[in-house]
């Protein structure tokens, strides 16, 4: 086995892989209530706070995986990176979800970086134990610690054939100190990392035995349906709660204020049950009066006004060369539109609160669990570490359960009626009060030279900014939205100026799946495509045209959040990849398109080809996509694949028909059948290539979204010769299948 020796700070250990103590790494024998009680905080501090590692003396390995799953595989992934190091049977790990604990570091579940950013971390944490228990087997057997090596959960000596299990040394091993250096596996010696491995919940999930937020079933619970305001800052005036409470199983109707940035809560109405069902079934008897509401957004007027703002300068945040000094001896410009969109778990939002005093103990399916807590806690005057949040599987999140606020109900109630409740959303509650991705408009000009190559571009682009989650009244795009394809433009273009604008808006506007990356991939790649057919050249090869020889460009402040890179050819790698597959320049029979994109998002490199027909009715059936995807390196080959075969149904569920809008503030749609999601139907062949460049790991839940959407329109336009620049497809005239 070939080994990196890494020198590291003690300090370094502690605080970068949160695995260890003053005492060294946690390897202590625990009982098995112990380890159950993973999620008492409490029972937690008289061990290690920050473990990830726990063995016993039944040779069962207990790692703590500290971020959410939600079909996205990271207790599996993550676990990997651990059991990599440690040198751990698989087959013998047994997985246990962290609470919320900022002794965890980072426990956000979303911007695709559940690997990437424990890849390090994680793995340091699998070394050191490894190496500490080695040191326990060498000083038992009298030997030097390099005569001796773990592999698959024990310890052998290489001059006999002595060898102990790790539950054996487990005792021993936690009485060492932490070693202050660390020998880390070469990449060719993996036998976890980069091999197709079960989700660790597979079985539970296809028994039924999961439990999932909506599965929560606690003593004591009551159940509650709550009743929203229908526009921000609506006022409750009246309510028939009286009425409503002489039902049978209804045990209180009560008011809940709303709760501001950064919870966002609507004033509501809460029917209280004795089950879920008696709940909902009640709550349609409720009557509420509301008053006031400070949103009066419609979606035309919003739409005109966006496309208003992009006529104009807008402040500059990206401006190479000089554009206004450039002659350029051809101009083409247009504008494209992507609405308002919700995310649509299949599991809507939902969370048990039991407030009792001076303690909160809540069990949802969050992503991010740490902000949860702290909200808690200043919500009801107590101290954090009395808040304990428990982290359920999440049946689906998309950014929607990064958000406190249905949990924060649950809160609330819970404290109100002092007893233990259960809030579920319907349908209807999460499609009309949603935290929305933002709608879009934007405007590219481009400037060409005598041989057709791009001297200018410029860039405009207008949303509502999620910064109005925290701050009230924000209006400026944050960097880091800017940073998401707009600014971070790949292309050898001498003149490049990006332009945005303060945009007013009274809709919750919080993140989805890619978040600004969606609108912004769309625009710039069906732009290349315009441009690539005015000048007659082919779409593939302008693309690598304009990316020239390999560049590493400098990263934006906003991305500069790890040792990452932006590598053009790693783009153009992907490109060449993707056209391959799809066999690009074929030829196609009459009501069929190729259509093609590529984007660089969460560090990784995406490229897509799409094949469509249209028939003479203007439907169109999505028939494949190819799609090359680098990652850097694949820990989970399976998770991987199944994410960008998510990341492409995701997509095209938004590009044909997702859409939300707005009269006099109040959302219209409300359930499947007006917010309309992808169907088995509409599933097209997904084709996945995965790169694996040996580089550090980087983003993978995300980045096969954005490409979706210009590749389908662009692939339409190939097939018909209609070019269409507004999302989704089922508001043009080719959404008359659906």
């Amino acid at each position: 086995m070939n080994l990196t020796t890494q020198k590291i700070s003690r300090k370094k250990f502690l605080e970068g892989s949160a695995a260890i103590t003053a005492a060294g790494l946690f390897l202590a024998c625990l009982p098995e209530e112990l380890l159950a009680a993973f999620t008492d905080p409490e029972t937690l501090s008289q061990f290690n706070p920050n473990v990830y590692i726990g063995i016993s003396s039944d040779n069962v390995i207990r790692l703590v995986i500290h971020r959410s799953e939600m079909g996205n595989g990271a207790r599996t992934s993550m676990a990997m990176l651990l059991a990599e190091e440690l040198e751990a049977p698989w087959e013998k790990i047994k997985i246990i979800q962290a609470v919320g604990d900022a002794k965890y570091n980072d426990q956000n579940t979303d911007g695709s970086t559940s690997v990437r950013k424990n890849w390090d971390s994680l793995r340091r944490a699998g070394a050191a134990a490894r190496m500490m228990l080695e040191a326990a087997a060498a000083a038992r057997w009298g030997v030097n610690e390099k005569t001796v090596f773990a592999r698959n959960g024990e310890v052998h000596h290489r001059g006999s054939s002595k060898k102990l299990s790790y539950g054996a040394l487990a005792i021993a091993a936690s009485k060492l100190k932490t070693p202050k250096k660390l020998s880390l596996k070469s990449p060719q010696d993996y036998t976890i990392i980069g091999t197709p491995r079960d989700l660790v919940d597979v079985n539970a999930m296809v028994t039924g035995s999961a439990r999932y937020g909506i599965d929560v079933e606690e003593p004591g619970m009551l159940h509650a349906s709550l009743e929203r305001s229908p526009r921000v800052d609506a006022e409750i005036v009246s309510f028939n709660g009286p009425e409503v409470e002489r039902i049978p199983g209804v045990v209180a109707v009560v008011s809940l204020p709303a709760q501001s940035q950064d919870v966002n809560t609507s004033a509501a109405v809460a029917v209280v049950a004795d089950s879920t069902w008696t709940a909902m079934k009640a709550r349609k008897i409720l009557k509420v009066r509301w008053s006031g509401g400070r949103s009066s957004e419609s979606t035309d007027a919003k739409k005109t006004e966006l496309q208003a703002l992009v006529q104009k300068k807008g402040k500059i945040s990206r401006n190479d060369g000089d554009i206004g000094a450039a002659m350029p001896e051809k101009r083409i410009n247009a504008e494209y539109f992507t609405p308002y969109l919700v995310h649509a778990p299949m599991e809507p939002p939902n969370a048990f609160a039991n407030v009792t005093e001076g303690k909160c103990h809540v069990i949802a399916p969050t992503q991010q669990p740490q902000r949860l807590r702290k909200a808690a806690a200043k919500f009801l005057g107590i101290n954090k570490k009395h808040v304990t949040i428990e982290v359920s599987l999440l049946g689906g999140g998309f950014g929607r359960k990064s958000q406190p606020d249905f949990a924060m109900e649950a809160v609330a109630l819970s404290q109100r009626i002092k007893k233990p409740v259960k809030i579920t959303w319907t349908r209807e509650d999460e499609v009309r009060h949603g935290t929305y991705h933002t709608q879009c408009m934007q405007r590219l000009d481009a400037g060409l030279n005598k041989k057709g190559n791009i001297e200018t571009w410029r860039h405009r682009t207008a949303f509502p900014t999620l910064l109005t989650i925290f701050a009230p009244g924000a209006v400026s795009p944050a960097e880091f939205e800017l940073a998401q394809g707009i600014n971070t433009l790949p292309y050898r273009i001498p003149n490049i100026r990006t332009e945005s604008y303060p945009v007013k808006s009274d809709v919750r506007i919080g993140w989805l799946r890619s978040v600004l990356h969606i609108p912004h991939s769309f625009a710039i790649n069906c732009f290349l495509d315009e441009i690539a057919v005015s000048t007659k050249r082919d779409p593939v090869q302008m693309r690598l045209d304009l990316l020239g020889k390999p560049r590493i460009l400098e990263l934006s402040e906003a991305e500069k959040t790890g040792p990452y890179k932006q590598d053009t050819g790693r783009l153009a790698r992907v490109i060449k990849r993707a056209a391959k597959a799809a066999s690009w320049g074929k030829s196609l029979p009459k009501g069929k398109g190729l259509g093609f994109a590529s984007h660089y998002s969460f560090f990784s490199y995406v490229a897509m080809a799409i094949e469509v027909a249209v028939n003479d009715e203007n439907e169109v059936t999505v028939d494949r996509v190819h799609c090359a995807v680098d990652c850097g390196t694949v820990v989970n080959p399976d998770t991987v694949t199944a994410q960008i075969e998510g990341a492409v149904s995701f997509g095209l569920s938004l590009a044909l028909f997702g859409e939300i809008t707005l009269k006099d503030g109040v959302v219209q749609q409300s359930n499947f059948d007006d917010y309309v999601i992808a169907r088995m139907k509409d599933a097209p062949e997904i084709i996945v290539d995965l790169v694996d460049n040996g580089d550090i790991p980087t983003g993978v839940g995300e980045p096969g979204t954005p490409p979706v959407a210009p590749a389908l329109y662009n692939a339409i336009y190939a097939a018909t010769g209609t070019r269409l620049r507004s999302l989704p497809l089922a508001s043009t005239d080719f959404g008359g299948q659906w």
